[in-house]
């Protein structure tokens, strides 16, 4: 993060009782904070046992992927109103509720291969000690009548400071395509 952008973030307060986390829900994408630091140490474990290139590893070994992906915690430390909304849920327990249940090692309804090369993307990219990884793939929400929609979306992986070393803290937001197409349409409204 540029020292400009840092002195910009530091100089926000939130207003009144407002606390960051209210802020944080209300942002009108989908964001969520999850616990990846299992994925690490399965990242870790696979070096220690003698892979020594990973991308070739996975190519090779593509259900291996889908394994590390069941690394990551179950449950978000933290999601907004857009998560849900975008995942058809009016909570997180109804979230659970509807995709408990749903393995990455044999679904292919949400876990598209499409969907599992950009978890490939995102753990070689946070294990050659990038933090931040973007890019577009297939999702699926599914409802409470086991029914799936398929979306194409831009999904962002962002280690947040301090937690390089553990993965204990990662962002995701993702944006679904209609709505990025939508917002560069030339008679699309925008304020600043």
């Amino acid at each position: 993060m540029s020292q400009e952008i840092a002195r910009k973030m530091a100089a926000i307060k939130p207003q009144g009782d407002e606390r960051w986390e209210d802020i944080l829900v209300s942002v009108p994408v989908s964001i969520e904070v999850g616990d990846y630091s299992g994925c690490k140490k399965w990242i870790e474990g696979l070096r220690e046992g003698g892979v020594e290139d990973l991308e070739a590893y996975f190519k090779e070994n593509p259900h291996v992927v889908r394994e590390g992906i069941t690394y990551m915690a179950e449950g978000f430390l933290l999601y907004n109103y857009e998560f849900l909304n975008m995942y058809d849920s009016n909570s997180m327990e109804e979230f659970i509720g509807i995709t408990e249940g749903i393995d990455p090692r044999t679904d292919r309804s949400i876990y598209t291969d499409d969907f599992v090369g950009s978890f490939e993307q995102m753990f070689l990219a946070f294990a050659r000690g990038e933090t931040r990884c973007a890019c577009f793939t297939d999702e699926a929400t599914v409802d409470k009548d086991k029914e799936f929609r398929p979306f194409r979306a831009e999904v962002c992986w962002q280690i947040v400071r301090g937690y390089e070393d553990t993965w204990e803290r990662v962002v995701v937001s993702v944006i679904p395509v209609d709505r990025l197409n939508e917002a560069k349409r030339p008679d699309a409204v925008s304020s600043t």
